[in-house]
């Protein structure tokens, strides 16, 4: 008797439908994932970015404690008056320089050049309630930032002074008055509060906020109150780079390449250490380097002077912002938050 053999069934793979249908189920997956992904990464470094704020507030009040006032916003020896002043001419045709990324939107020269050696400041004065007594031990006060001497500390990038969200972190070319390169310097992603309005080139005594050039500002004198009155804001170097160090007289802020704004300017050197609010909402896109600005998009973070840090909506009053932004303008404020 001859036995049958079993049909064997011949092997199947997929098709070239079920291959492309699998495809686009992984693709759909990782789309649905990634905002996710990011969405927990943002929330991480705003928090990251949070507490390092909380660490600046609470130097700032050991500073306070230590010697009856809070530090200056910057340092200047000498006459407390600006230099001549200096109309900048746009960039020569064909020369090399760092005003070639400006050719792509409108560009605002400054005008006036205050003088602010040596420049040091607030973050400068902090560095030993920051764990960075080192660094603070080798800095010379009464040389200028710009010396020689003093490149090792103005290249050091300090981690207490850059957010994670921030982008041009990092070691960067300062630039003069005709952006050419001057020195180097490494940035900080928060700045000091100047105020409300007011004229930080040609007027860097004469905030009503918290710091301004050679300030000495008391808790005693913040009559709006120290939880309302914020004292260090962002301002992302993915906007305008600043060195963490001060004021380097005769250097520039420029609005950094990309960032998501409609102008290019360029300021003075009281700029790298301060910024007020003026009458434009928190990350316009008409924003300069004045303004305070956040790589978080929709909120913007401030150290208040009682050691709290809250985040501030870009879709806050601007009146409310200008009331937080004074020291002692009386104003009846609602929570911002």
């Amino acid at each position: 008797m001859t036995l049958a053999h079993p049909t064997r069934s011949p092997h199947r793979g997929f098709t070239l439908i079920e291959l492309l249908v699998a495809i686009a189920i992984i693709a759909i997956l990782i789309g649905l994932l990634l905002p996710a992904v990011q969405k927990v990464r943002e929330s991480a470094a705003r928090m990251s970015c949070q507490n390092k704020l909380k660490q600046i507030g609470l130097a700032l009040q050991s500073y306070h404690d230590a010697n009856d006032k809070l530090p200056m916003g910057y340092y200047q020896t000498g006459a407390l008056r600006p230099d001549e002043p200096i109309v900048v001419p746009p960039p020569t045709p064909g020369r090399e320089s760092a005003a070639s990324f400006m050719v792509d939107r409108p560009t605002v020269y400054l005008t006036q050049f205050p003088s602010t050696t040596p420049g040091w400041g607030w973050a400068a004065y902090l560095l030993t309630y920051l764990e960075q007594d080192n660094l603070a031990r080798r800095i010379d006060f009464d040389l200028p930032i710009y010396d020689f001497q003093m490149r090792t500390v103005r290249t050091t990038i300090v981690p207490a002074f850059v957010c994670p969200s921030d982008s041009s972190t990092g070691v960067y070319n300062m630039l003069l008055s005709d952006l050419q390169v001057s020195t180097q310097g490494a940035t900080n992603s928060y700045v000091a509060n100047y105020g409300a309005g007011g004229l930080i080139d040609r007027e860097p005594e004469k905030g009503n906020g918290i710091f301004a050039r050679n300030s000495a500002t008391r808790l005693f004198d913040v009559t709006d109150g120290t939880s309302n009155t914020f004292a260090i804001g962002e301002r992302a170097a993915m906007f305008a780079r600043s060195p963490w160090a001060g004021a380097s007289s005769q250097c520039t802020v420029v609005t950094t390449p990309g960032a998501p704004v409609y102008n290019t300017y360029i300021l003075g050197p009281p700029t790298q250490a301060l910024a007020r609010v003026g009458n434009k909402p928190l990350n316009s896109v008409y924003s300069e380097p004045f303004d305070f600005f956040s790589p978080h998009s929709q909120v913007v973070q401030f150290a208040f002077l009682d050691g709290s840090v809250r985040p501030i909506s870009v879709r806050t009053s601007i009146g409310i912002v200008r009331a937080l932004a004074t020291r002692a303008g009386n104003e009846t404020t609602t929570n911002p938050e």
